[in-house]
């Protein structure tokens, strides 16, 4: 006997079902967290029982498979909430907001705790900023902002003091401590030295880091994010006590309400190895401990996070030809013999490589390291590449033949493009290259790159779609739009396919997990115009696993 569903939805239903496309269909039917079927209304309504619930759409909206977000460093977003935001202030704006939270924290008594926070641009200040300017302002505070792009860190001295960094300290390797004239630290530290610091910093309690992703995740409901790929942490954290290990323990206490692939870093690759973690596969509850289910749902081990390279923000991205209006070339922080080393050594483990490349240089360094590495290549989750935000097409035309997915994050393209096109004046052609990747036939996954932007996912799909900035009426450079429906996919169905579960989510046919969001019909509509209906969308209603996990205001059914 047919299984009975638990739902049925019926109007109209992207499936995503096929090759390219939509896939429409009128209805859907949902049991024990998955699609039973997906078609024609009477074949699919033949399914309900006495207990079954139905949802019939208004002609205003539509059903579309739930958003996974491919990369968001979901612990350091859901504390950012909590931390000093300087995004978008100019050095004065920066210095005023500082001291304000430092006078206010003087009243209650607190003379002398961290400040943490982020979002300061190296263009916005008019250049690099430096300690003396946060100890005008807080004096004897200890002081730890992160850049926009989070690869520079900002400190006071009493944050320096801290972290015993002096003029005589050395650069870690791929890292540099910026120094004056005299020797001494300025209180700018460049890449992995940006980390010294954090080894100073107090950490963050278990229960308060619960309930900040907790509270993350409703919001991210709220936005039709039901997963993410977390690529690791700001913080060295070599034991693993963040990461993957911590959303194994959230989810088996049943408080990881959404799904996540967790990726290590380099220094955490042998404690990871050791644990026996392997790309795609739950991260182990102990043998026959009831809690092994809800592990698996929820917490699996992602990639090895390896940057090849800086960011724009900081000209630190590593370029074939040099940045137009700083000069020099960026900088590799991984040579290719490096990175083939790290890569071999993950790859025995089954642990699949995901490296950050950002300049045009960088790009080739990585393929030509996957290319000498076939072994990387094959396993159960796909190689990657993060950002690709500068790529020659003879690179470009290399992801198929390797089998390398690009993640992406075309929010970057709102936030750069003034930078893109002071740096790359002449190659802004080669930037953002989202429909040259997927004319490749690899995937192309979207994410947002929270919390360096904003975990909406809305305005990035709709940049894909017009590659238009709000306020401008012509595109930027490149033909590279993407058609709607394939940007969706890169939202909803490439996440999943890059993280090996493509028989199980990402598409709302018979077998696949029940993982959809209800949408305004208008958002869907063509054209699509920068600051739209698909820019400005808010699901209606967001579902996991078959069951609410999202409900907007005024979504009354």
């Amino acid at each position: 006997m047919a299984a009975r569903a638990d739902l049925i939805v019926t109007g109209r239903i992207a499936t995503l079902a096929g090759a390219r496309g939509f896939g429409w269909t009128e209805a859907l039917a949902v049991g024990e967290g998955r699609v039973l079927a997906a078609g024609r209304r009477p074949e699919v309504i033949s399914l309900r029982g006495p207990a079954t619930r139905r949802l019939d759409l208004g002609p205003g909206e539509v059903v579309v498979p739930a958003i996974t977000d491919a990369h968001l460093h979901l612990t350091d977003a859901a504390l950012a909430d909590r931390q000093l935001q300087v995004d978008g202030l100019s050095l004065a704006a920066t210095l005023a907001r500082l001291e304000a939270l430092h006078r206010k924290r003087l009243q209650a008594g607190d003379r002398d705790g961290w400040i943490v926070g982020l979002g300061w641009s190296l263009d916005l200040l008019g250049g690099w900023p430096d300690a003396d300017a946060l100890d005008r302002v807080a004096p004897g505070r200890p002081i730890a902002l992160w850049s926009h792009d989070l690869h520079s860190r900002w400190a006071s001295r009493a944050a320096l003091a801290a972290a015993a960094i002096t003029s005589s300290t050395p650069d870690p390797v791929g890292g540099s401590i910026v120094h004056d004239a005299r020797g001494e630290p300025t209180g700018i530290l460049l890449e992995h030295a940006a980390g010294l610091v954090d080894r100073a910093i107090p950490p963050v309690d278990e229960d308060v880091l619960a309930r900040a992703i907790a509270a993350y995740a409703a919001r991210l409901a709220r936005l039709g994010i039901v997963g993410c790929h977390d690529p690791g942490g700001l913080a060295p954290d070599p034991l693993m006590a963040r990461g993957p290990l911590q959303y194994a323990r959230l989810a088996g206490e049943g408080r990881l309400p959404l799904r996540v692939h967790g990726s290590v870093r380099p220094e955490q690759l042998d404690a990871a190895v050791a644990h026996g973690f392997r790309s795609g596969d739950p991260v182990a509850a102990p043998r026959g401990d009831p809690r092994a289910a809800r592990v698996a749902a929820r917490a699996r081990v992602g990639w090895l996070k390896l940057f090849a390279d800086g960011a724009l923000g900081s000209r630190s991205g590593a370029l074939l030809s040099p940045y137009a209006d700083r000069g020099g070339h960026g900088r590799l922080l991984l040579t290719r013999g490096e990175l083939q080393e790290l890569i071999e050594r993950a790859a025995r483990a089954g642990i699949a490589p995901q490296i950050h490349v950002i300049g045009d240089r960088a790009l080739r360094v990585a393929l030509d390291a996957l290319e000498a590495l076939p072994s990387a290549r094959g396993g159960r989750l796909w190689a990657r590449l993060e950002h690709v935000q500068l790529a020659a097409s003879s690179d470009v035309a290399r992801l198929w033949r390797l089998r390398v997915a690009a993640s992406v994050q075309p929010s970057h393209l709102l936030h750069d493009a003034a930078m893109a096109r002071q740096a790359w004046p002449r190659r802004q052609a080669r930037a953002y290259r989202w429909q040259s990747l997927a004319a490749t036939g690899v995937p192309v996954a979207f994410g947002t790159d929270a919390p360096v932007e904003s975990p909406d996912p809305w305005t990035g799909i709709a940049t894909a779609v017009t590659r238009r900035l709000p306020g401008e009426a012509r595109a930027f450079p490149g033909a590279e739009r993407m058609a709607l429906a394939r940007a969706i996919r890169a939202a909803t169905l490439d996440p999943v396919v890059i993280a090996g579960q493509e028989g199980r989510g990402g598409r709302l046919t018979a077998g696949h997990r029940a993982d959809f969001i209800v949408i305004p019909a208008e958002a869907l509509a063509e054209p699509v115009r920068t600051g739209g209906a698909l820019a400005a969308c808010r699901p209606r209603l967001t579902v996991l696993d078959g069951e609410e996990v999202a409900r907007a205001d005024d979504f009354d059914r």
